[in-house]
């Protein structure tokens, strides 16, 4: 009998895993304690950048998630949602590169906003609901050059990143954080 395994990253995705199965002990020092934060990353970035923060929009369409983030979201294969990626910057530089997924079947009633979204902070909002529920993290160590980041950050580092599927009234979202080169904790 043959076994089927649910695929869940292509091999261009980061291998993302649960971080209560992830070794933190090969987990940066000098990042640990972001990557396993359970609070607001953008008000941490706030508070390190003295107040020297914003976000800036790199892209913002309907797209197909990829296969993970379909997975972690439990999406249809066929459905689209609204792909969000940006860079958080700190003092003028990039601190954090951030993908959002936002579901079609999400983006309805209250959350109807999120089709429209500004260079306002997913984060911030994300915190301000009542009714926000976070989901445990999965991180992963990414390739600095990963074609599942954008060209403006490929670099030969390799970097850490953490993302999260969060509810707001029982519509899923999924957020993930990739820490640049010129974070600094």
């Amino acid at each position: 009998m043959y076994q089927i395994n649910r695929i869940i990253h292509q091999p261009d995705e980061p291998p993302w895993q649960d971080y209560r199965h992830f070794n933190t002990v090969q987990l940066p020092h000098e990042t640990r304690s972001w990557l396993l934060d359970q609070g607001s990353l953008t008000q941490r970035l706030i508070k390190a950048s003295s107040g020297q923060f914003k976000v800036r929009v790199l892209s913002q369409n309907w797209q197909r998630p990829r296969l993970s983030e379909r997975a972690l979201l439990d999406m249809p294969v066929r459905e689209v949602a609204i792909v969000r990626e940006v860079l958080l910057l700190c003092h003028n530089q990039p601190w954090v590169f951030a993908r959002s997924v936002m579901p079609a079947k999400s983006l309805v009633g209250g959350l109807r906003r999120l089709r429209n979204f500004d260079d306002s902070s997913l984060g911030a909002m994300l915190f301000r609901d009542t009714s926000m529920q976070r989901h445990p993290f999965q991180l992963a160590r990414i390739d600095g050059n990963s074609q599942s980041l954008p060209s403006t950050v490929q670099q030969g580092k390799s970097l850490w990143g953490r993302r999260s599927r969060f509810e707001l009234g029982g519509k899923p979202l999924m957020v993930s954080e990739i820490f640049l080169p010129t974070f600094q904790a």
